[in-house]
């Protein structure tokens, strides 16, 4: 439960972030497509709290980090705030899979101990 909230705080920021560049970018409907995937998983995962919506979130929060230092026409601090906030919320979605799969794991256990 830890980073079940600062997972759907990355989501958000990501979707907002997405949805300024809309304004700003050369190919505005690539960051509407990603302000949408970000805020459609965001909400699958507020929602349903599953697993597929944070790995969804794992390879969005992926793809920005990787392409972050790739960006052009914007300051280093814009590419090194895209890129911490990408590592970020790797790191939480992959904390929420790994801390399901051991919630998983230890009351099957408790199952079979019974």
């Amino acid at each position: 439960m830890k980073t079940r909230i600062p997972l759907i705080l990355a989501g958000l920021a990501f979707a907002t972030w997405e949805t300024v560049d809309i304004f700003w970018i050369e190919v505005p409907a690539a960051a509407a497509a990603f302000a949408a995937m970000f805020l459609g998983s965001t909400l699958w995962f507020w929602r349903r709290d599953s697993v597929r919506a944070a790995a969804a979130l794992l390879v969005l929060f992926a793809f920005e980090a990787a392409v972050a230092p790739t960006l052009k026409n914007v300051m280093v601090l814009t590419q090194v705030a895209d890129f911490t906030l990408g590592i970020a919320g790797i790191v939480l979605a992959v904390a929420v899979i790994i801390g399901r799969r051991r919630a998983r794991r230890a009351s099957s256990s408790r199952a079979v101990a019974v």
